[in-house]
C-alpha cells in the first residue's frame, strides 16, 4: 500500500490484491487466526504471500512514498 501525503489529506495507492487483504483485515480484525495464527488457507496464494510478507516484516504493510506537505 502506497501513500502520497499531500497539503491536505493522503491519496492510498492499493493493488486488487492489498484491497482485498485490507478489505478481510478490516472485517476480522488484525487479531484474527489469519494474522495471528497464519491461518489464510481459504485465501488467493497472492493474499497469502501479502499476508506472510508482512507477517515476517519482509513487506511493509503501508509506507508513505511522497510527501507533499512543506
Amino acid at each position: 500500500m502506497k501513500i502520497t501525503r499531500l497539503k491536505k489529506g493522503y491519496v492510498i495507492r492499493v493493488t486488487d490484491t492489498e484491497f482485498e487483504v485490507l478489505n478481510i483485515t478490516m472485517q476480522e480484525g488484525m487479531g484474527s487466526g489469519m494474522w495471528i495464527d497464519l491461518d489464510h488457507g481459504h485465501l488467493s496464494p497472492a493474499e497469502q504471500r501479502i499476508i506472510n510478507e508482512v507477517s515476517d516484516s519482509k513487506r511493509d504493510w503501508m509506507v508513505i512514498t511522497e510527501n507533499r506537505r512543506g
